[in-house]
């Protein structure tokens, strides 16, 4: 509450005076990286999507908000990278992006400060939080002098396997599994970042599992080249292979064998971890009313979020035949659609109503959805579809 309070203060003071605007480069890097090193300021890099919802949420909120802009503009030129777009300049391959929005933040030699995955929140006030909170702690850290010292300041792709570099150009989204064994089997300087990204964005699925006893072995070395959260990010990377695997199955104890894998390395209270594989574990035996109950008691906690609920409703839509859930999402869709007329939750909610065999009601929601699209620019060909044949 202390910091929301000092935020609103700060943007209020910053509607009042003058104050530096906020220099925005769209995916050019070198451009963007000699404008920060000419004013001294940091590179705030944005990563996003074209498909990316939250993306698009934090750019117009934050990132085209005139107040945030001020703030940020004293310390930061902002980047924002189309991460799927890296042909060129190879950011998303050296960052390892794989979750839409992320962050990173660059000092003026180029070195990685700070990075986050995703920012928490739905409006103005917890975006805005959340984001400056992020730079405000890349700031301080930059002040120490403080950076990721496994990254080097330059891209040096041809040190990256091809297998993932085809990956993330998505030239060949299927790489031979041999390939990649061979390639974490025959590696010896396991502490190079571009073996760090290449296992942290592939994954643990096609690795020895002796990797992940290895990691935990040297999980000292590896923090103080690439920080506890990017290391933190790879023992879940870890972690998720062996759910992955049971939830595959549909083995109990295989489950079971991951949740104590859970308890041996991870380093907090593993139940939360537990918790959303629990939940796929579920849904792959189509108990979706138990799944249901469980998201439930999170929405009433708080702990459920918009985004969390449309997707669940729309996996709902594509897989579940329980009617009861149906209905019962059903309702939760029309509560958020009704404080939050957005194409992505109406969209939703049309096929959802779809599904539920209400043709009149699905005609109603299809066109607001179709007038929000329109407000948006969004394509909406599947719903235009839809429409049609009603």
């Amino acid at each position: 509450m202390k910091f929301i309070n000092i935020l609103l203060v700060t943007l209020l003071s910053c509607t009042n005076g003058f104050a530096q605007g906020l220099t925005t480069i769209e995916q050019d890097y070198q451009q963007a990286l000699k404008l920060a090193a000419k004013d001294n300021k940091l590179l705030l890099i944005d990563f996003y999507t074209s498909w990316c919802i939250p993306c698009k949420k934090l750019d117009k909120l934050i990132f085209q908000n005139d107040s945030v802009k001020q703030i940020l503009g004293r310390d930061y030129v902002l980047l924002r990278y189309n991460a799927e777009d890296d042909t060129v300049f190879n950011l998303s391959k050296k960052h390892h992006i794989f979750i839409y929005p992320s962050a990173v933040v660059l000092n003026k030699d180029g070195y990685v400060v700070n990075r986050n995955y995703g920012f928490p929140g739905d409006d103005f006030a917890a975006l805005s939080t959340s984001v400056l909170a992020f730079t405000t702690q890349s700031r301080e850290l930059n002040d120490q002098n403080i950076f990721l010292k496994g990254y080097a300041s330059t891209i040096d792709i041809s040190r990256y396997p091809k297998f993932y570099i085809d990956y993330i150009n998505r030239t060949n989204t299927k790489p031979d599994p041999a390939v990649i064994r061979k390639y974490f089997a025959e590696t010896r300087n396991i502490f190079s970042e571009e073996y760090f990204s290449t296992l942290l964005y592939i994954g643990a699925d096609e690795v020895p599992e002796s990797i992940a006893d290895s990691i935990l072995k040297n999980k000292k070395r590896y923090t103080e080249l690439y920080g506890e959260k990017e290391v933190e990010s790879l023992l879940y990377v870890l972690v998720r292979s062996k759910f992955d695997k049971a939830i595959a199955e549909k083995s109990q104890q295989l489950f079971d064998d991951a949740v104590l894998y859970v308890i041996k390395i991870v380093n907090e209270n593993y139940t939360t971890t537990v918790q959303s594989f629990k939940t796929e574990f579920l849904l792959a035996q189509n108990k979706w009313a138990e799944v249901f109950h469980i998201n439930e008691k999170l929405k009433n906690k708080g702990g459920f979020s918009d985004e969390s609920v449309n997707h669940f409703c729309w996996t709902v839509y594509k897989k579940c035949e329980d009617p009861q859930v149906i209905k019962q999402c059903l309702s939760w869709m029309k509560e958020l659609t009704d404080r939050k007329p957005e194409y992505a939750y109406l969209d939703t909610y049309t096929f959802l109503l779809y599904k539920s065999g209400n043709k009149e009601q699905t005609k109603k929601i299809a066109r607001r959805a179709l007038d929000a699209a329109k407000k948006e620019k969004e394509n909406a060909k599947a719903l235009e579809k839809l429409l049609e044949k009603l």
